[in-house]
């Protein structure tokens, strides 16, 4: 067996051993180890919640003090009485406020998302595709996040990655791009890690808005590494 095959076989194992609905939860397991962006009493949106690892996870690390709001375009099973699950599209006008009413205190401390697009296997388009579903959510930041909270999104390498990287730069006192041991190597996806946000985000560029705002967002979207490895 290959060293990449093992390593995806383990945490495939540790996830149901561990009850965990995919092994993307060690992903955020490891790191919150790392960068401690959620704690005990946090409010969190997570964003391209199902199947639902990193919502369990997210549910655990606040406690019962704490409140976690999943939304994804298809349904995601409860997950605990301290998180709430919506149904909505990332791309829609009435996301923000359906998130904020969920909250019900305010903005989060700290904003997940875990999203992949549709894949076409054309790498080009489904790297724009992806990257676009994370300027979107830097979009909507100021109105779900928090002064000073943080937040982690996936995103794959590409010609698109640095214009993400450097808007998340001018919104945030701390950007960090990490790769957690339960992700494979090989795979092209990394986790961009904000920390200390400013509230205000550096408006895109009227050329690169997409003309039309429908969701390329995959039901799956917290399993990915190219939605490869999805729990079984």
């Amino acid at each position: 067996m290959k060293l990449e095959e093992a390593k995806r076989d383990l945490y495939r194992r540790k996830a149901k051993e561990e009850g965990y609905r995919s092994r993307a939860a060690f992903k955020l397991l490891q790191l919150n180890n790392k960068y401690r962006i959620i704690r005990a009493g946090y409010s969190v949106v997570d964003i391209g919640a199902a199947p639902g690892g990193w919502l369990e996870v997210a549910a655990e690390l606040v406690g019962q003090r704490g409140v976690v709001v999943g939304v994804d375009i298809v349904p995601v099973k409860p997950v605990g009485k301290n998180a709430k699950i919506i149904l909505e599209d990332v791309t829609s006008a009435e996301f923000p406020s359906k998130v904020q009413s969920a909250l019900g205190r305010g903005k989060a401390d700290c904003v997940l998302a875990d999203m992949s697009p549709k894949l076409s296997g054309i790498w080009d388009m489904d790297h724009f595709k992806q990257i676009e579903l994370c300027q979107r959510v830097v979009d909507i930041l100021p109105e779900i996040l928090a002064s000073g909270g943080s937040n982690v999104m996936k995103a794959f390498h590409g010609e698109e990655l640095d214009p993400l990287i450097k808007r998340l730069r001018n919104s945030f006192h701390r950007v960090e791009i990490s790769k957690p041991d339960a992700s494979r190597s090989e795979s092209s996806e990394v986790y961009l890690v904000s920390m200390d946000f400013t509230g205000r985000v550096q408006a895109r560029p009227s050329e690169d808005l997409p003309e039309e705002h429908q969701s390329e967002q995959q039901p799956d979207s917290t399993e990915s590494d190219w939605q490869s490895d999805r729990l079984t």
